[in-house]
Parts: C-alpha cells; structure tokens; sequence
C-alpha cells in the first residue's frame, strides 16, 4: 500500500494541487490520476482546509492590497474565495473511488460549518468567515461535504488525525482552546503506547522542514506547509513487515533582503 499524506493546506489550492501532482495523483487538469483511481495509492489530508493562516495570504485569496477582516466587502471576497477552492476539491473527491481519499476534519473546518462557534484567531488576524457579519453561510453542499469527514482514519496499523492519538485531541468543544490540545507533542511520553497502532501522522502544530517527530518517536507531524513557498508532503511505502516514509516536497525556500 502506498499513502500519500499532506498536512494543514489552509486554502492554499496551488500548492495542494502541485503536491497532488508529483505525487501522481492528480493530473494537469487536477483531476483524479490513474493512482488514484485503480487503488494503487490513497489520500490523506490530515484537516484545516479552511481559513488562511496570514493577514498576507488572505491578502493573495482575495486580490486586495491588504485585507481587513472587519470590512464586510472583504470578508465576503475571502468566503467566496474559499468556497470556490473547496469547490474544486470537493469535485475531486467526488471523482475519485470513495475509498481513495479521506479528508479529516480540522478544527479551522469545524469552526466553518458551526456558526454558533465564536471566531477563530491566528496571530493579528480573525477568521470572521461565516459569522453572520455578511449575512451568509456556507453552502449547504460544502457544508454537508465538511461535516461527514471523520476525525480519525487508521489504515495499515498506522493512525491519521488532525491533532494528535486520543479522541480528546480531535474534539473540537469550547475547552479545546483552553485546554491547548496540542500541549502533547511536547511531553516526553509515548502517546500511542496504549493503542494498536505503530505509527502516527497528525497536523495541527506548525513545524518547518523534514520529518519532525513526537510521542518518542511515534508520531509524524506534518503541519509544514505554512510558510512561504515552502511545501511538503508524505509518501508512506507499507509493505508487510515494514513501513519506509519519504518526505517530500521544497523546504526552507529562504529569500534574505538586505
């Protein structure tokens, strides 16, 4: 089996499509390849396909020199931006085999199609999409696609998620964010040593570059596509007795002013 897995895309669609190109799962016109679509690889995305993570790169989704969330003409401009990006991938996942791709849920996606959760805020910017400020609301096909993916995915012993291996890190309830969910990577435990499962491939945390690791060793963290041009995804390989990762992609694509 070959498992093809990439991190928090935040509405980044070119990057995901150039990721699901030199992969070979999608082809020029992004649409299913033949990996894809006669079982010979499948699809992770580990969440947190909405939501910009910059006040930069909303900047760039909606064409505006600098964005501001609190004017409504720009808040709608980024919904629909987005609405047209989850568009795109939900028609490829709508073409690929229904057991090829698994899209896991993010907790920036469950705050999407929850109106009665508060905003959302990264750095100096709030993510105010679909908040009654515009008077509008997801879609209700987009809506109905975010809310059926699943918090969890296991395949060949090896366990996704978008933040970490217990059901508590996945449940996006009003004590998440008081909680800091994520606090388990930094612990020098073995999270998965109750569990069945071998490896663990989870998103959430932003990191930068290679294969970064948690849970002594157990776990992969694959948020690292955040950060300028830089991008990455991974290739898992399982054979019978083992598993080989390769992370692919371009890392620390650093540009110095002086």
């Amino acid at each position: 089996m070959r498992i093809v897995v990439i991190g928090d895309i935040h509405t980044q669609g070119e990057k995901l499509w150039r990721m699901l190109r030199e992969a070979g799962l999608a082809g020029e016109d992004n649409r299913p390849a033949p990996a894809l679509m006669s079982g010979e690889a499948r699809l992770v995305l580990l969440g947190d396909l909405i939501h910009a993570k910059s006040r930069e790169r909303y900047a760039d989704l909606t064409g505006l020199p600098r964005y501001d969330e609190f004017n409504p003409v720009h808040l709608e401009k980024a919904e629909r931006a987005q609405e047209m990006f989850l568009s795109r991938v939900k028609a490829f996942h709508d073409a690929a085999p229904r057991d090829s791709m698994t899209i896991l849920m993010g907790n920036h996606d469950f705050n999407a199609v929850h109106p009665e959760q508060g905003p959302l805020r990264t750095e100096d910017v709030a993510h105010l999409e679909w908040k009654d400020i515009t008077n509008r609301t997801l879609p209700p096909d987009l809506s109905e696609w975010v809310l059926s993916w699943p918090s969890e995915l296991e395949l060949a012993q090896i366990h996704f998620a978008h933040v970490g291996p217990l059901e508590e890190h996945n449940t996006y309830d009003n004590t998440f964010y008081l909680e800091n969910r994520r606090r388990w990577i930094y612990e020098d435990k073995d999270y998965l040593a109750s569990t069945p499962y071998k490896l663990g491939v989870y998103g959430h945390t932003p990191v930068r570059g290679g294969v970064n690791i948690a849970s002594q060793g157990r776990a992969v963290l694959l948020d690292t596509n955040g950060h300028g041009a830089e991008y990455s995804y991974l290739d898992i390989e399982v054979s019978r007795r083992s598993y080989t990762l390769k992370m692919r992609g371009l890392f620390f694509d650093e540009i110095i002013q002086r």
